[in-house]
């Protein structure tokens, strides 16, 4: 992920890659990522001391030790943004102190080609300046939501996860049309297409339940998908994917 929000943010031009530097804990890994981005690594006491923005892009489980180590060198008086999955705000409260500049950001996949769908959390005491960079950092991204901590586990659910759920019934259609003919190449150019079609109309302020009832004559092709989706109970089963992606983030929340 903190390859795509580089790439990201570089196309869109707004930092100079002077101006940024990283680290990882692979060493080589670290090597290779400087001599294909061109852009500094370096060490955690200096990306801490000379940096006005700090973004935390490691797993879960590792975020106890990068934090603890951040806080050793003053990121407490940073501005600190996570893409961590259920991590929460109190935590790095622990860590950075209550009044720290801490958001909760939560790309997606879509991220990379600026399709994403960004949920933001911020800590109580964000100020204004954070928030716009934060906000123009994200832009390039795709939309973005701000939702309180109390949501933030669902929205990472639905919105983090959910690309990866769209995908299935991607490759489902095309496994379909490959199955009538079609070349690999022709399915997915189709199947995607259905669901950025039906995904744009949606986000443009059309109701769903609205386009099913236009879309579904009667007697029609699309009602004879529709009485096999309710037969099976594809929206439960749907539903219920989702629901146990939000209870992972849940749970993972309660490890910190």
């Amino acid at each position: 992920m903190a390859q795509i929000l580089f790439e990201a943010m570089d196309a869109a031009r707004l930092i100079p890659r002077s101006q940024v530097q990283f680290i990882q804990r692979d060493a080589d890994k670290m090597t290779k990522n400087e001599q294909k981005y061109k852009i500094t690594s370096t060490s955690m006491e200096r990306l801490v001391s000379t940096s006005d923005i700090l973004l935390l892009c490691v797993r879960p489980a590792q975020a106890e030790q990068a934090v603890s180590e951040m806080a050793r060198f003053g990121a407490s008086q940073k501005m600190i943004i996570s893409v961590l999955a259920g991590v929460p705000i109190r935590f790095y409260q622990k860590h950075f102190g209550e009044k720290a500049q801490i958001l909760r950001m939560m790309p997606n996949v879509a991220s990379a080609v600026g399709e994403g769908m960004t949920i933001f959390g911020f800590s109580p005491h964000a100020r204004a300046d954070f928030r716009s960079a934060a906000q123009m950092l994200a832009a390039p991204l795709g939309p973005s939501m701000e939702v309180p901590e109390t949501l933030f586990d669902a929205a990472t659910g639905i919105a983090g996860s959910g690309p990866g759920f769209v995908f299935k019934l991607i490759q489902a259609m095309a496994i379909v049309a490959e199955k009538e003919g079609f070349t690999r190449e022709q399915a997915l150019r189709m199947a995607s297409q259905v669901f950025i079609g039906a995904g744009r109309l949606v986000s443009k302020g059309e109701n769903p339940a609205d386009l099913m009832i236009q879309i579904a004559t009667p007697g029609g092709t699309t009602e004879a998908g529709f009485n096999v989706m309710e037969k099976a109970e594809s929206s439960k089963w749907f539903q219920e994917t989702i629901e146990a992606s939000i209870r992972k983030a849940r749970f993972f929340a309660d490890q910190y």
